[in-house]
């Protein structure tokens, strides 16, 4: 396994010095990045950028909204000229209300969703690339009408070569244990989201100190084992450091256990 940067806690920075950002998370250590959000510039450029970084692009999280309809073709058209094979779905439901509205938040919603995504599938397996989802706390902690998880609602209709990208803060934050899940999902979960967490002060800790509640070395062995490729971090403080400081951080105290 590799060490990859998420760009979405760099995103800022990006947007004023993109070379550089690339350039010193290279410098920090990293060796892939995954791209995050709205087209904000050709793809080309973006490419250029990338190649001139010498990071690996692993994989690009896209907003839901982007791909419906014409759209999904727009995106198919962008991620290869960005020479992308992996698309993750950014997010679904939640607080974004990403897909539907909080009010619409039932079994048969996520269901719709599911069969959306094999239709998705379907298109980004004709052409080549693979699709994936994100998930966020919500999908592993909430109880949709009292009945199941989200995740566990799309993994019982979805594809079984839809992509899974467990994000470990995420997941102590909705009540379930990381190691487990990379293991259930084995063959499904190529990228594993580092996300430090802590009971107290949720993402305001620094990955591998006393208060973050991930087991590293466990979650790295888990990964390993459920053959993942590359290990994305994904800080959310914002009052440790600058976020190349923050994101410097996380890889000094993950590295030691990525052999």
């Amino acid at each position: 396994m590799q060490i990859a940067a998420e760009l979405y806690p760099v995103l800022e920075d990006f947007k004023k010095d993109p070379q550089g950002t690339l350039n010193q998370l290279k410098a920090i250590g990293y060796t892939g990045i995954e791209w995050y959000g709205d087209p904000i510039m050709a793809a080309s450029e973006i490419r250029q950028l990338i190649d001139e970084s010498g990071l690996a692009l692993t994989g690009a999280q896209v907003p839901w909204r982007l791909m419906q309809g014409e759209g999904l073709q727009k995106v198919i058209a962008y991620q290869k000229a960005l020479k992308n094979q992996h698309v993750l779905i950014a997010a679904l439901g939640g607080p974004w209300e990403s897909g539907h509205k909080i009010s619409e938040n039932t079994v048969a919603t996520w269901q719709k969703h599911a069969a959306r995504i094999n239709e998705m599938n379907q298109v980004f397996h004709d052409a080549g690339m693979t699709l994936g989802y994100h998930t966020h706390a919500y999908d592993f902690g909430e109880l949709v009408e009292g009945k199941a998880g989200s995740l566990d609602i799309l993994l019982k209709a979805v594809d079984s070569d839809v992509q899974i990208e467990v994000d470990t803060g995420n997941c102590i934050e909705g009540g379930r244990d990381p190691q487990h899940e990379l293991l259930r999902l084995t063959g499904r979960v190529p990228f594993v989201h580092c996300k430090p967490y802590g009971t107290k002060d949720k993402y305001e800790v620094a990955l591998g100190s006393e208060a973050d509640k991930n087991n590293w070395p466990a979650i790295v062995k888990a990964a390993q084992d459920a053959e993942s490729q590359w290990l994305v971090v994904e800080p959310e403080s914002t009052t440790l450091g600058s976020p190349l400081e923050t994101m410097a951080q996380c890889f000094r105290a993950l590295k030691p256990f990525v052999k």
